[in-house]
């Protein structure tokens, strides 16, 4: 218990939910409980979610709440800035609760989406090598250009920690 007198977790909550609301304000998004929850639920941990998925993770907490509602406030989070969309796979759109630079790499066998960094210096020389040879292959230029890398492959096996440390000593 810590001097409220309340369980350390509630007010660990209370710190979240306050945190959350506050972001949401911030990003000009009216504060509803539901609004609220969605928050608590996909900004948790970097995750890559469809629509579908999203409702399902809002249903076990909002059992009422109308796929309509979860697919207009995705929307709205979106427009907002509080998540990013993606199309890694052509005609499946993706909420990714990352909403800072970064890249990702795709495991083909079992859809499994890792977020990736990038140094900043590498990132700027890369993006600005990108959109000079765009063009001068095209003649024109790009505005609002994002620089986004995607590496698709099948993920080998884990390597064991033994062999991991004969191949580095």
């Amino acid at each position: 218990m810590d001097k409220s007198g309340f369980p350390w977790f509630f007010v660990q909550m209370k710190e979240l939910y306050d945190q959350l609301r506050h972001r949401l304000e911030e990003a000009g998004v009216r504060f509803t409980v539901q609004r609220l929850e969605m928050a608590r639920l996909l900004l948790a941990r970097h995750q890559h979610l469809t629509a579908d998925q999203v409702f399902s993770l809002i249903n076990e907490s909002f059992p009422q709440a109308s796929r309509a509602t979860v697919f207009n406030n995705l929307k709205i989070f979106v427009e907002k800035g509080i998540l990013r969309t993606l199309e890694l796979k052509p005609g499946v759109t993706l909420y990714d609760s990352n909403i800072e630079p970064h890249n990702h790499a795709v495991d083909l066998e079992s859809g499994e989406i890792v977020d990736l960094d990038l140094d900043s210096a590498l990132h700027s020389k890369l993006r600005d090598h990108l959109l000079s040879e765009y063009e001068r292959k095209t003649g024109r230029s790009l505005q609002g250009e994002e620089l986004q890398v995607v590496i698709r492959g099948k993920a080998g096996r884990r390597a064991s920690k033994a062999a991991s440390k004969r191949k580095s000593g």
